[in-house]
């Protein structure tokens, strides 16, 4: 079944590490900078129409991992077509007592489960991203870079369930 999978996820505080962590997400603390729309149409705010730009980037210990400039080109009327696959993740948490770390108290493969949903603002063919600044240190980021986005919007969801599909704990 095509699902999702999330390799690497930045955020700013640590309750969304935490919350993430526990639900299987691989986040990470970084800053985070991108362009803010208000609801008020001015100058002031970008708008979420055809030929608006917007910018992001991403660092993580005082570096620059990613940056983007995207373009929206064109509008998704219908947001139900963008989030309709599940979200997979690995719950991995090491056993820290010595003579038993390779036997990690939880070690699951698991689907979110996944309510409230809401999807405002959809673009699909959004334009082209900039290469990533970081210099390959290494960072996942690196191999997996998206050069070219297909997609932007503003969603939330939260997540009311995890089913648990595998269990690799002894």
């Amino acid at each position: 079944m095509p699902v999702n999978y999330c390799p690497y996820i930045f955020v700013d505080n640590d309750a969304a590490i935490a919350r993430g962590w526990a639900q299987g997400f691989p986040k990470k603390l970084g800053t985070i900078y991108q362009t803010r729309s208000f609801s008020a149409p001015s100058p002031a705010a970008a708008s979420f129409a055809k030929g608006s730009r917007f910018g992001a980037s991403v660092a993580a210990h005082g570096e620059r991992l990613a940056a983007a400039r995207i373009q929206l080109e064109e509008s998704i009327t219908d947001p139900s077509t963008v989030f309709k696959r599940p979200t997979t993740m690995r719950r991995y948490f090491p056993q820290l007592a010595a003579g038993r770390q390779d036997q990690p108290p939880v070690d699951e493969l698991t689907m979110s489960l996944t309510g409230h949903l809401a999807i405002v603002d959809v673009w699909g063919r959004v334009g082209r991203a900039t290469d990533p600044r970081s210099a390959g240190r290494g960072h996942a980021s690196d191999r997996a870079a998206t050069r070219r986005p297909g997609l932007s919007s503003r969603m939330a969801y939260s997540v009311t369930d995890l089913r648990i599909l595998k269990s690799y704990a002894g």
